[in-house]
């Protein structure tokens, strides 16, 4: 085989992979989106957020989730942390909602704080 030929096939399969990875991203968060939304004692001032694709401080995870989707993966601001997690979102454009995306980069996004329950505290660009 040649050196263009492997390096075609390389390209296909990584493009393949991002694709699967992706797809069952889109399955979680749609799958957690449904659970929270069909939720009776889910507040009204959530709900809303959730639709509108808002945040409310003192949301869990899976309410986060459900209204922005995962979090980015491999960017900088989202760690693990035994006092509360830090999670990391990039904004796609200004006139688009936010949503999670796996872009790397620093300081690029927006950060949502959690205590150490999975409470939302608060979000910053900082």
């Amino acid at each position: 085989m040649d050196k263009f030929f492997k390096n075609k096939i390389l390209i296909i399969v990584l493009a393949a992979l991002i694709f699967l990875l992706n797809g069952c991203s889109a399955v979680k968060e749609n799958r957690i989106r449904q659970d929270v939304l069909s939720d009776a004692n889910l507040p009204e001032e959530t709900r809303r957020a959730i639709n509108l694709k808002e945040l409310v401080a003192g949301m869990t995870k899976e309410q986060v989730i459900a209204s922005w989707g995962l979090p980015c993966k491999w960017c900088y601001g989202t760690r693990r942390n035994p006092g509360g997690d830090t999670w990391e979102y990039h904004i796609p454009g200004a006139e688009s909602p936010i949503v999670g995306a796996d872009f790397i980069g620093i300081g690029t996004g927006i950060y949502l704080y959690f205590d150490k329950d999975g409470i939302l505290k608060y979000w910053s660009n900082q």
